[in-house]
C-alpha cells in the first residue's frame, strides 16, 4: 500500500533560537518543535522530566473521599477487593494498591475476572462472589466506570465501590462512593491521559499522604509498576506520562523487584530496559496470562517476595505466551483469508466474526489487520451463542464512538478511542455488522484510510554522524505523541541490494547520491528487492540508531519507506 508523505512544515527561527537556548542542534530543536514544544520552558521539562513536575493528585476529583474511605475501612477492620482489569495496565494497577495496603497494614484480596468466562469489567456474579466472602469496600483499578448496574447491584449487598479507571466517562456514571477517573478533570489538565496504572499510583500517593506516611522511598519505588502500565496501555507519552515512565524505566534496568527481575530472564532482556523491551518482551508475557489462563499468574508474580515463585511464574508466562503465538497465527491465517481485495475496497471499517477464536487473541490479531489494511477492525468470536468483540482503530477515528451507536446490542461494552470491547448475542450479530459498516462508511473519511508516514525534517546525509544519534537520545522514550524521529533524504541510486534474514524477510541496501553513501536495513522489507532498480533515483525515509558490531559503534538507518525521487530539489 502506497504510502502518503507528511513533511512538518519548518520554523528555521524558532529551531535556532531553541538550540541556541539548550545547546542543541537545530535539527533537534525541530523534532521538538513538531511535537508540540515551542519554548525553552517546555523543552526544559520535556527533555529533563522531573517528579517535581507530577500535578498534585488531589487534583483528580474525588480521590481524597476515596482514600479517606479507604482509612475508614481499615479502622472498622472490614475487608477491601481490589478488582482489577487483566491486562498490563491493570495487573500492574492492582499490584500498585496491593502493595500500598500492605504497606499501611490493610488486609486485603483481589479479583480479576476471567477473559473468556466473564469477559471485561465487573459483573453481578463476580460481586456476589465477593460479597459472599465478606467484604464490604471494592476498588477498582483500570475499569469500573461503565459498571452502572452492578455497582448498583453492590451497594444493594451492602458493598462501598471505589471507582479508579482512566476510560471515557458515560453519560450515566455508576453510583459509586468516589468515581476516581481524570477524564473528570475539566480542561486541557495533564493528568487527563493517565493509564489505569497512573490513576492508580496517584491514589495511593493521596493515601499514602492522609495516613501521614512521609516516606516518599515506597512511593517511588511503585514507578516501575506505573511505569510498566502506562508504556503497556499507549497512553501518550507525554506530560506525566512521560515523568512516570523515565521514573520507572529505571527501576525497571535495576530489576529489584523479583518478579520483574525472572520476567527479564525468560523474556532475554538485559541490561537498559527500553520502551521496546516493554513493548516486544515483559507485555505480552504478562498480557498471555490474562488471554490464555487467568491474569492472577501475572498478578502474584508481581506480588511474590519468593524466589522459587517467581522463577517458577515467569516460566509459566512465557510458556502461555508462547502457546498464545501459535493460537494467535492460526487465527490471523484463517482472518486474513477472508479478506478479499473488493471486500477492503467496499468496507471502510473490517468486521469479522468466526466460532470459537480465542478471544483472548483476537485483539492483537485485529491490530495485525489494521497495521496491514489501515481500517478500523472489529473481530467477534462466537461461543454458545455469545459473541465477545474486540476493536482497535486507526490514527483519528473513535471507535468507541463509532460502536456506541450500536450499544443497545451489546450485552457489555467498554474502551476508549483506539480500542473497545464488548459483548453481544449470537443472534444480534447481523444488525450489529450491517449497522457498525453503516455508521463508519459514513463517519470516516477517505483520506483516513491512508496511511501516513510524518516526517520531521529533511536531512543532508553530512548530517548523520554518531553524535547527532546520541543527541537524539534525549528525546527518548518515543510512545504515543512521541513518535521516533523520521528523516528524509533524497536523490539515490542503489549500489547494492540484498535480501537478509532466514526468510529473506528483511532488505539491506547501500545507497550513495554521488558525494555520501548510506547503509540501510530494511526489517520485514524484503519483498522491495524484486521491486526496486539500480539505475533508478530513490527518496528515503527512515530512523536513525547505533548499532555495535565487532566492538565498533557505526551509524545505522532503519529504511521505513522508499521511492522513487521526484527529481532535484
Amino acid at each position: 500500500m502506497i504510502k502518503k508523505w507528511q513533511l512538518y512544515k519548518p520554523n528555521h527561527s524558532l529551531a535556532q533560537s531553541l538550540a541556541q537556548e539548550l545547546k542543541i542542534s537545530p535539527a533537534t530543536a525541530q523534532v521538538l518543535i513538531n511535537r508540540g514544544i515551542n519554548s525553552v520552558e517546555d523543552a526544559a521539562v520535556f527533555l529533563k522530566p522531573r517528579l517535581a513536575n507530577l500535578r498534585d493528585p488531589m487534583e483528580i476529583p474525588n480521590i481524597a473521599e476515596g482514600a479517606k474511605r479507604v482509612l475508614q475501612a481499615k479502622e472498622k477492620g472490614e475487608q477491601i477487593v481490589v478488582f482489577g482489569d487483566y491486562d498490563v495496565d491493570g495487573v500492574t494497577g492492582t499490584a500498585i494498591l496491593l502493595h500500598t495496603l500492605k504497606f499501611l497494614g490493610i488486609p486485603a484480596t483481589y479479583y480479576i475476572p476471567h477473559r473468556y468466562d466473564e469477559g471485561y469489567g465487573m459483573s453481578t456474579e463476580a460481586i456476589k462472589q465477593i460479597a459472599e466472602q465478606g467484604a464490604k469496600l471494592i476498588i477498582t483499578v483500570d475499569c469500573g466506570i461503565s459498571n452502572v448496574a452492578e455497582v448498583k447491584y453492590a451497594n444493594s449487598l451492602g458493598i462501598d465501590v471505589i471507582i479508579t479507571d482512566h476510560h471515557n466517562v458515560p453519560k450515566e456514571t455508576p453510583p459509586a462512593y468516589a468515581i476516581v477517573n481524570p477524564k473528570l478533570i475539566e480542561g486541557n489538565h495533564p493528568s487527563r491521559n493517565l493509564s489505569g496504572a497512573g490513576v492508580a499510583f496517584k491514589f495511593v500517593w493521596v493515601l499514602l499522604r492522609i495516613s501521614g506516611i512521609k516516606d516518599s522511598k515506597f512511593l517511588t519505588s511503585l514507578f516501575d509498576l506505573a511505569s510498566l502500565g502506562t508504556i503497556s496501555d499507549v497512553v501518550p507519552l507525554t506530560e506525566e506520562n512521560r515523568i512516570i515512565a523515565m521514573a520507572g524505566l529505571g527501576l525497571l534496568s535495576e530489576g529489584k523487584r523479583l518478579g520483574i527481575k525472572y520476567l527479564k530472564q525468560v523474556a532475554g532482556v538485559n541490561g537498559r530496559v527500553s520502551v521496546n523491551h516493554i513493548y516486544f518482551g515483559l507485555a505480552p508475557r504478562i498480557n498471555a496470562a490474562g488471554r490464555l489462563k487467568h491474569a492472577s499468574k501475572a498478578v502474584d508474580l508481581m506480588l511474590t517476595d519468593d524466589v522459587a515463585k517467581a522463577e517458577q511464574l515467569s516460566a509459566e508466562l512465557h510458556k502461555i505466551n508462547t502457546d498464545r503465538q501459535g493460537i494467535g497465527s492460526d487465527i490471523k491465517e484463517e482472518v486474513f483469508s477472508q479478506l478479499s481485495d473488493e471486500y477492503v475496497s467496499q468496507n471502510k471499517l473490517v468486521m469479522l466474526s468466526g466460532q470459537n477464536w480465542h478471544p483472548g487473541v483476537i485483539g492483537i490479531v485485529a491490530s495485525q489487520i489494521v497495521d496491514r489494511y489501515v481500517r478500523p477492525t472489529v473481530l467477534v468470536s462466537v461461543t454458545d451463542g455469545v459473541g465477545r468483540g474486540s476493536a482497535r482503530s486507526i490514527e483519528g477515528i473513535n471507535i468507541f464512538e463509532i460502536l456506541d451507536t450500536c450499544r443497545d446490542l451489546f450485552t457489555d461494552f467498554g474502551g476508549h478511542s483506539g480500542a473497545a470491547g464488548f459483548e453481544i448475542k449470537a443472534g444480534n450479530l447481523p444488525a450489529f455488522s450491517t449497522r457498525v459498516k453503516e455508521e463508519a462508511n459514513k463517519r470516516i473519511p477517505a483520506e483516513a484510510l491512508k496511511p501516513i508516514v510524518r516526517l520531521d525534517l529533511e536531512l543532508e546525509p553530512k548530517q548523520i554522524s554518531l553524535n547527532f544519534i546520541k543527541e537524539l537520545e534525549i528525546l527518548d522514550p518515543h510512545g504515543e505523541a512521541n513518535p521516533r524521529p523520521t528523516f528524509l533524504s533524497r536523490n539515490f541510486k542503489i549500489t547494492d541490494m540484498r535480501q537478509v534474514g532466514k526468510t529473506s524477510r528483511h532488505l539491506k541496501l547501500r545507497l550513495d547520491n554521488g558525494t555520501t553513501a548510506l547503509e540501510m536495513i530494511g526489517f520485514g522489507l524484503g519483498e522491495l528487492a524484486g521491486r526496486l532498480l539500480f539505475e533508478t533515483d530513490y527518496d528515503v525515509v527512515y530512523h536513525l540508531e547505533t548499532n555495535e558490531w565487532n566492538g565498533f559503534e557505526n551509524a545505522q538507518l532503519l529504511l521505513i519507506d522508499i521511492r522513487e525521487s521526484e527529481g532535484k530539489r
